[in-house]
């Protein structure tokens, strides 16, 4: 490259280098001027938030339901379950084996002690009974003969031996072939309901299978079991209360302690009870479900709230409640019997306190309350 080339080229650069200061102040300029701006934005709306009042939120009302601490009575109860059964029930299997001529017994109907079940065929054993009497007839004049001739000294006290055990065994057999007889039709020996029927005209009756079944509703009971805990603090004769769900959720029937047995059952560690149920109704049918509901402890005159009422918060019993003004008071309460209803409150509160029994797991200090019914 020549000398004249390399001149031009500082020359230029000499010229190019006041524009390009010119240019740098500018754009700090506007970078200031940018940052002025925003700082300013910033001020103002620092200022003016400042300057207009604001409301504070409201915070919502909480639903709650509230109850009263009151003195009362607590029943710390017992549930223990079972099923109703029919106190007195009869499986009839018919005494002789035979086929089957007539059926009076229906599924459902109510029968009373003595009433005709069915009958069985009696031509057959009106041929046994023929003929065992007249077994019956030789043998009793065998023995007449036997009696003369062996008073007369004609024949051996064996030989009168003989007739005589044959005499007694044609009686046996007569009396046997009669019985049979009257029992060709059976008959119910309780009262109560026939609940099932298997035997029909023409099949065959027999001491194999059972023939009727009948079941007296009239008394129910049910057969449950108490625990250690629980057997010194019932005896036969203590009412107690039935609740049959499949018949009513809330209504409930008064039962009797009829049986309780001192000692548990073999390979049970429960004691047998039995509970007979007064007044079922014609609702209450057997085999339905049953809750037995047992007052075991009782504690009189205590304060007592509903057992919802009371919730642990960092391992302490609370319970809220709600003064004058509607606020709310967090109270640190001692409990003692519960019968899951209502629990008793040794300490904490006092009569007459209105307590959160739903709801208070969404309230705190500040919390405002809506009472709902």
């Amino acid at each position: 490259m020549s000398t004249n080339e390399n001149t031009g080229d500082a020359l230029m650069t000499e010229i190019q280098k006041p524009a390009r200061r010119r240019a740098g102040r500018a754009l700090k300029w506007i970078i200031v001027a940018f940052v002025i701006i925003l700082l300013a934005i910033a001020a103002f709306r620092i200022v003016s938030d400042r300057l207009t009042p604001h409301e504070a939120a409201e915070e919502a009302a909480v639903n709650v339901r509230v109850a009263t601490a009151v003195i009362t009575d607590i029943n710390s109860n017992s549930i223990l379950t079972g099923r109703l059964e029919a106190k007195e029930e009869a499986i009839v299997i018919p005494k002789i084996a035979g086929e089957v001529t007539r059926v009076y017994a229906e599924l459902g109907k109510r029968v009373s002690k003595g009433d005709r079940l069915f009958e069985l065929d009696r031509s057959q054993m009106a041929t046994s009974v023929n003929q065992a009497k007249i077994a019956y007839d030789d043998a009793s004049v065998n023995l007449e003969r036997m009696t003369v001739l062996y008073n007369e000294g004609a024949v051996s006290l064996q030989q009168y031996e003989q007739v005589q055990t044959g005499y007694n065994m044609a009686r046996e057999a007569y009396a046997a072939a009669s019985d049979a007889i009257g029992n060709a039709t059976v008959t119910t020996p309780i009262d109560g309901y026939i609940t099932s029927v298997n035997v029909s005209v023409g099949g065959l009756a027999s001491q194999a299978s059972p023939a009727v079944t009948i079941s007296n509703t009239d008394e129910l009971e049910i057969n449950t079991g108490l625990s250690e805990n629980m057997i010194n603090k019932v005896k036969v004769g203590d009412t107690v209360e039935i609740r049959v769900k499949s018949v009513s959720e809330t209504d409930s029937f008064v039962g009797t302690v009829t049986a309780l047995a001192p000692a548990p059952a073999v390979g049970s560690l429960t004691y047998p009870m039995v509970i007979t149920l007064d007044e079922p109704g014609d609702a209450v049918k057997p085999g339905m479900f049953a809750e037995v509901i047992i007052s075991a402890d009782k504690t009189e005159g205590a304060l007592a709230v509903p057992s919802k009422a009371v919730f642990i918060h960092s391992g302490r019993q609370m319970v809220i409640t709600l003064d004058d003004a509607n606020a709310v008071v967090q109270n640190e309460v001692v409990t003692g019997v519960d019968n899951g209803e209502i629990i008793e409150i040794k300490s904490g509160l006092s009569a007459g306190d209105r307590v959160v029994m739903e709801g208070q797991s969404y309230l705190n200090a500040s919390s405002k309350v809506n009472i709902v019914e």
